[in-house]
């Protein structure tokens, strides 16, 4: 009997070490990557790299290749991951993702060149939930005649959660208690506000900019059904049982954010009724709740030309032929006019909340559109109601700046703009890249120590001068906690590292000043 039991056991064994090395043999993937049967081959050689496989787009889904993550589910996680990929074909944008909900991003290429090897590296603290969690490579975008390489993919995972936060840091909030609030973004997912990023959250920032509406996340994709509030509600409930001041963003986006064809459809009034039911749906279900909303995000156009500052601001909002980005489908449709109709839907929605609109004055010459627009429908609004209150009550300022030859002294112009119109200023979303706006989410690449310090001493000018302007500033709002996560995390754009360590940029924050004082003249050359 025994010597059966152990011939079981051997037999147990064999077969477990077959099915193993049957899976991880190079005839149908590499290092534990493989693609759908008969979508793929495994190359010895090609294009300078061994052991590459070659996925051809038209054999597979849109999983174009994956790495099972079974095992660990259920289980937190920290994700090291590194690849190089190549197209050949077309180019477009790339994504190494988890099939999660919201599917997060452990590494991600807007353009992708066709015939070039191009690395992909990434981290991220998880936990699989799906019932067969997989890291898994794709590109909505490629067309089907597309053939991916893929070289090198190395992954390491470690069970358990890396993240660091030192607590015993005096607290942001604290330090700018008597000059505006200290905020920081929700994230899409609620990331920010959940395990130990809760616990710095908490410890640093009193306001968070709910950017968990986003209209394409929440408005339903047939007119008529019922919009989706789950994840929105989850995340707002974290905040608001926490305390933390809540700042919506936003109610009307471009089409960069991805609204749903029907919402466009229709006579003009059709579609000014559309904007005017989203806005409403949108403010009664979180009223109470949220008290500052953006109502239209990113309406002005970059680039503008003195002579354009001194013409008519409507000639500078966005649309089809005057930017780059994506159409400008409210624009478009309404004409500059959907700001102004955006803004008295809010307020018939719901009054007693404080109105803002927020976009990426970059220099004066855009920052001269936004005032003459502000005064433009502030003055309208109240000669047509009789009111002394505006209709736009604040402006936001984003500051991306793109690499680290920023100029703090033209910032200061910028917000003089708005300093004489009688409304609140934020600055709606900081960070400061080393690189620009080169993308590469969860990359968390390595920063020298010399471009620490010049970032370091641009946050510190940056506060500095908010500090100068507190008496019209109402909150400065980061966008993002650490470099791990960050939408610009090529460029070490934050405060804190991926294990949430204070960076230099935290200490010039902390006491800018003493900062500017002991480092000022240290520069990136």
């Amino acid at each position: 009997m025994h010597k059966i039991k152990k011939y079981l056991v051997l037999l147990v064994i064999i077969t477990i070490f077959l099915l193993f090395t049957s899976q991880q043999t190079p005839s149908n993937n590499v290092n534990g990557f493989s693609a759908a049967p008969g979508s793929f081959e495994i190359l010895s050689n090609y294009q300078g790299k061994s052991n590459v496989l070659k996925v051809n787009r038209s054999k597979t889904d849109w999983y174009i290749a994956r790495y099972s993550l079974s095992q660990y589910r259920g289980k937190e996680i920290f994700i090291e991951f590194s690849v190089e990929v190549r197209c050949e074909g077309s180019s477009g944008s790339l994504g190494w993702l988890i099939n999660n909900s919201n599917y997060p991003a452990i590494s991600w290429i807007d353009n992708v060149s066709s015939g070039q090897w191009q690395t992909m590296k990434g981290k991220m603290i998880i936990i699989p939930t799906s019932n067969d969690p997989i890291l898994f490579f794709s590109s909505g975008e490629m067309p089907s005649n597309t053939t991916v390489y893929i070289a090198n993919p190395v992954i390491t995972i470690t069970e358990g959660n890396p993240l660091t936060p030192d607590l015993s840091l005096k607290p942001l909030k604290e330090i700018y208690a008597n000059d505006f609030l200290i905020g920081q973004i929700s994230s899409h997912n609620g990331l920010y506000l959940t395990g130990k990023y809760l616990d710095i959250f908490k410890h640093h920032y009193n306001r968070v900019t709910f950017n968990a509406v986003y209209p394409h996340m929440i408005i339903p994709k047939t007119k008529g059904a019922a919009y989706d509030f789950t994840n929105a509600d989850n995340i707002l409930n974290i905040a608001v049982r926490n305390n933390i001041q809540v700042y919506g963003h936003p109610l009307v986006y471009h089409g960069d954010s991805g609204e749903p064809d029907w919402m466009f459809e229709g006579t003009r009034e059709d579609i000014i009724q559309n904007m005017n039911n989203h806005i409403t749906t949108m403010l009664r279900h979180f009223r109470g709740r949220i008290n500052t909303w953006e109502v239209v995000n990113e309406a002005l156009k970059r680039d503008v030309s003195s002579a354009e500052a001194r013409g008519d601001w409507k000639r500078c909002v966005v649309s089809s032929h005057n930017s780059t980005w994506t159409d400008n489908h409210w624009f478009n449709k309404l004409g500059a006019d959907y700001i102004e109709l955006a803004f008295r839907a809010a307020r018939a929605a719901d009054p007693n909340i404080t109105l803002y609109i927020n976009d990426d004055f970059q220099d004066v010459n855009m920052a001269e559109v936004g005032r003459k627009m502000i005064l433009d429908i502030n003055n309208r609004y109240k000669k047509e109601t009789g009111e002394n209150r505006n209709l736009i009550e604040g402006v936001g300022i984003q500051i991306h700046p793109h690499g680290l030859n920023y100029n703090v002294n033209n910032l200061r112009s910028i917000i003089q703009k708005f300093t004489d119109l009688g409304i609140e200023i934020v600055i709606s979303e900081l960070d400061v890249s080393t690189v620009g706006h080169a993308r590469g989410e969860g990359n968390d690449t390595v920063i020298s120590e010399r471009d620490a310090m010049t970032q370091a001493l641009i946050y510190a000018r940056l506060f500095s001068l908010f500090r100068e302007f507190s008496a019209h500033i109402k909150s400065v709002t980061f966008w993002d906690i650490d470099d791990g996560n960050s939408w610009l995390s090529a460029g070490n754009p934050t405060l804190f590292d991926f294990r949430l360590n204070a960076k230099p940029a935290f200490f010039a924050v902390s006491d800018p000043d003493s900062f500017i004082r002991q480092h000022g003249g240290r520069t990136r050359r």
